[in-house]
């Protein structure tokens, strides 16, 4: 997995900002975020959260944690029925594995319906 500095060099890169832009809005120097992107020094708490804030990533994505880099946003948005995200996982994982396997052959047909209808 990728160390916390290589996952903020390239957030930061994708988004098209220099350490300079980087550092300017974190109100620290740009030896501060050179050091945070070579390893030699993390971030406290607080400017974790804010890079996590400004990148719209998670603070376990930040450090590595975290295979998918998700928004906590996503999370809390309406997914189905306007069920939020969440919700929506909360009932999936609730299901026996008998009815997971019966719903991901659902949503796969579903899926394959969808696609063959837009080609269409």
């Amino acid at each position: 997995m990728a160390s916390f500095g290589e996952i903020l060099s390239e957030l930061r890169k994708d988004r098209g900002m220099t350490q300079r832009d980087l550092a300017e809005r974190l109100h620290v120097s740009v030896g501060t975020i050179s050091n945070y992107e070579n390893g030699a020094h993390m971030p406290d708490l607080e400017k974790l959260t804010e890079l996590a804030d400004l990148f719209r990533v998670t603070t376990d994505y930040l450090l590595g944690r975290a295979v998918y880099n998700v928004s906590p946003d996503v999370f809390r948005a309406a997914a189905l029925n306007g069920k939020p995200t969440y919700e929506v996982i909360m009932q999936i994982r609730s299901l026996t594995e008998q009815q997971q396997r019966a719903l991901d052959v659902i949503l796969d047909d579903m899926q394959f319906r969808a696609d063959v209808l837009r080609r269409s």
